[in-house]
């Protein structure tokens, strides 16, 4: 027997009471995160637009309803109502308003008498040339009587003669200065611009005077001759052609389009600004169109355009037609799906399409639907969503 050993420290002897690890249990989990995973990744690989991050962007229009005429439109422009024949009337000698018949607004005729210059001096020195001419007519015929009787001479007989021939010219003279002191109108039409007033000094267009009226006092506008003007780009000039027909809407009366042609493509250009003026004559003008409104123009296909059709027209996007198994189409987005909806066509409009069945307008489409590879029921996004 050993004897007792004082030496050994049994403070660090312990018991181990942890248990060992189970690896059937780790393997376990192991197996089941591999599987959690496993299905989120099949989730995103078949349905990827079941996680919102991973839907579609997509853009939308809206289904539109258009009438005929915007149907038809192959270029806008915007334009000013102007007159093809006005008047602006300016007095042929110097003076002063002595009457006047001239409102803005106010109607007047050819040949009509609107105003009067004061003409008491003109008429005075007439009365005297008068006076003096008859004296000489009677110093002619005197003259003649002595000639006759030879009592006096052919020199005193031709001078009877010109004195009466020059007296006969200074009364034509001063007859002409009265009647341009009447001032008629040379157009029927309408009274737009009033500059002079009674008692007023006017002067003649091209006159170096002082008047306060200035040259032109008043301007008459023939309504009947209003028409539109526009400037078009020169690179769009190819899309133009005299005749062809065009809508006119006064900025004033959206709702109340006019139908118009196109009467004149200036021949020549502004180097400035790039442009040719066209001019669009009215074919139902009413009261409504004044001079200078400003207006919007729809130049009209006439190989489309049927200004006796008053249908409207249902059209989408070009971009927005799918082929989707076997059938041309295109896909509605409604909340957050998009389902596809047959469609049929008909005319083209440029960058738009017709669709004379399967729509009623006012639907939301997807544009650019080729670009996705959607399916029915699909979930997107919209792109200003993002």
């Amino acid at each position: 027997m050993e004897p007792d050993r004082k030496d050994i420290d049994v403070s660090s002897l312990r018991i181990n009471r942890e248990k060992p690890v189970n690896r059937r249990n780790l393997l376990r989990l192991f197996i089941i995160i591999f599987l959690i995973l496993f299905v989120i990744t099949l989730t995103i690989v078949w349905s990827p637009n079941f996680i919102p991050f991973f839907r579609p962007v997509v853009s939308t229009a809206r289904v539109a309803i258009i009438s005929n005429s915007q149907a038809s439109t192959v270029l806008t422009s915007s334009g000013y109502v102007v007159a093809r024949n006005k008047a602006e009337i300016s007095p042929k000698s110097v003076g002063r308003i002595a009457w006047i018949n001239l409102e803005e607004g106010q109607k007047v005729k050819k040949g009509e008498l609107v105003a009067k210059l004061e003409n008491l001096e003109l008429q005075a020195h007439r009365d005297q040339i008068v006076s003096n001419l008859e004296n000489a007519k009677r110093e002619l015929t005197r003259q003649k009587q002595l000639f006759v009787k030879g009592i006096t001479t052919k020199q005193a007989l031709d001078d009877a003669k010109t004195k009466v021939e020059v007296l006969m010219a200074q009364l034509r003279n001063a007859e002409e200065l009265i009647r341009n002191t009447f001032i008629y109108s040379p157009i029927n039409g309408v009274v737009t611009v009033k500059k002079a007033f009674l008692g007023e000094t006017v002067t003649p267009q091209g006159f170096g005077g002082a008047g306060s009226a200035g040259a032109t006092f008043a301007v008459i506008v023939d309504l009947d001759s209003l028409e539109v003007e526009t400037d078009i780009n020169e690179q769009y000039l190819d899309k133009l052609v005299t005749g062809m027909p065009t809508e006119v809407i006064l900025d004033s009366y959206p709702d109340h389009p006019y139908e118009a042609t196109l009467r004149k493509i200036v021949p020549t250009a502004d180097r400035q600004k790039g442009t040719v003026t066209v001019k669009v004559e009215f074919l139902n003008k009413d009261e409504r169109i004044l001079p200078e409104m400003a207006c919007r123009l729809n130049f009209l296909n006439p190989e489309i355009y049927d200004s006796k059709s008053k249908r409207s027209i249902i059209v989408v996007p070009n971009s927005s037609l799918i082929n989707h198994n076997g059938a041309m189409g295109v896909f509605l987005f409604e909340n957050t799906r998009v389902r596809f909806q047959p469609v049929i066509t008909g005319e083209a409009f440029d960058s738009q399409i017709e669709i004379s069945r399967g729509l009623v307008g006012g639907e939301e489409v997807v544009v650019e639907a080729e670009t996705f590879g959607l399916k029915n029921a699909d979930r997107v996004r919209l792109k200003e969503e993002e």
